[in-house]
């Protein structure tokens, strides 16, 4: 076997010394599995990559049909208000009378303002 000045084999020389056609690396199990890894990897990749173009397609459609109608309602001329609903429960503006005789008070009984708190526990 010839070596180099450094002590290294020739280029060229396999290991058994003979000059011959270079010994070929055959892949092992994990360098198939990560390389098949990977190309699953890019085929989920791929077929994200076009869900979100579909996706995108379709909120632009949905947003310039939005924008049309925006419009249109801009460009309509404004109507009157509404009437406001009647408004139910009790007149804000009558003064009640509520009898008040033996329930619980705090402050003078001839005061000129009688504030009646009712609450419910239930």
């Amino acid at each position: 076997m010839s070596r180099n000045s450094n002590g290294g084999r020739q280029p060229g020389e396999n290991q058994g010394g003979s000059y011959g056609p270079p010994q070929r690396h055959r892949p092992d199990i994990s360098q198939m599995m990560t390389l098949g890894g990977v190309v699953v990897l890019l085929m989920i990749s791929f077929g994200n990559w076009r869900e979100i173009d579909r996706i995108q397609e379709s909120l632009d459609s949905r947003l310039g049909k939005i924008e049309t109608q925006i419009s249109q309602v801009g460009s309509r001329p404004a109507t009157a208000p509404a009437a406001a609903p009647q408004r139910r429960g009790p007149d804000p503006n009558k003064v009640y009378a509520i009898n008040l005789n033996g329930a619980p008070t705090k402050g003078p009984a001839d005061a000129p303002i009688t504030i009646a708190e009712f609450s419910d526990f239930q």
